[in-house]
């Protein structure tokens, strides 16, 4: 067993690896099956995990605000039972803000933008692509597309990864430029500091010089069952006759220790203050 490995900016915190149970590649497709550790899961749970599931500076911001307009003890009392009651992120929804917290810390993603802003209803599933931002490496920015998804089914690979609804599907689509202009668009306004702005703007000329294949794809699976390499091994080489340089593409299975239907305990998002 050894270490992941990636590429981590110096700004970012570091957050104790996981321990690598396989790997292998095929071309310009990796992928990798990470057991998280104990330590992870807690250096995960008391910070980064529950920012990004909850988009906590922004929401403790707002609620801030409401608790402000509140003048009588019924206001109070009224704004307090609608938190309580308030329901918990679901599962997916964990599972696919952890995977965008192990990409910052372990492959180079830039995310300019926390999509739970983006969330009409606590439950909705936004349409699109689950992961859209940069992937910083070298000093420079390519475009970053991808997908997430959680299971606890004991199939190998699980149903999520498979069929026309599936994750490798999904991918196979994202490599192709249909919608790479819409996703684009979203990215560029929601590009706001200077940094944001001139790694968008490096990231698009990679992708105009190469006709829209220089971009970075990650496909994250985010599991509570045992390590097995058939969760991704064969999908990976399925994918690998679609992605071809200067495209590249990386497939991670994420096994935590514990119960998918617990993970919206482990990061706490409700306690806000």
């Amino acid at each position: 067993m050894v270490e992941e490995s990636g590429d981590v900016s110096d700004a970012v915190p570091r957050i104790s690896r996981g321990i690598e149970v396989y790997g292998g590649s095929d071309g310009a497709v990796s992928w990798s099956g990470v057991e998280l550790t104990a330590d992870s899961m807690r250096e995960l749970g008391a910070g980064p995990w529950a920012e990004r599931v909850g988009d906590l500076a922004a929401t403790r911001e707002f609620l801030a605000g409401l608790r402000s307009l509140a003048a009588t003890d019924m206001e109070t009392e009224f704004i307090s039972t609608l938190l309580e009651a308030e329901p918990e992120p679901l599962p997916w929804q964990v599972g696919e803000a952890l995977a965008e917290v192990l990409l910052e810390h372990w492959h180079g993603a830039l995310w300019v933008w926390d999509g739970a802003r983006d969330r009409r209803t606590r439950k909705a599933s936004l349409p699109g692509a689950d992961l859209v931002g940069l992937c910083v490496a070298d000093g420079s920015a390519r475009l970053l597309f991808g997908e997430v998804k959680s299971s606890s089914q004991v199939d190998c690979p699980p149903s999520v990864m498979v069929g026309a609804k599936g994750m490798i599907e999904q991918l196979k689509r994202l490599s192709g430029k249909d919608d790479h202009l819409t996703l684009m668009k979203w990215l560029n306004v929601r590009c706001r500091t200077p940094e944001h702005k001139a790694a968008y703007r490096g990231a698009v000329n990679r992708w105009v010089k190469s006709q829209g294949k220089d971009i970075q794809l990650f496909g994250c699976l985010v599991r509570d069952t045992t390590p097995q390499e058939k969760d991704l091994g064969g999908r990976a080489a399925h994918l690998a006759k679609t992605v071809v340089e200067p495209m590249h593409a990386l497939l991670t299975a994420w096994y935590l220790p514990v119960a998918m239907t617990t993970w919206p305990q482990h990061v706490g998002v409700r306690d806000l203050g």
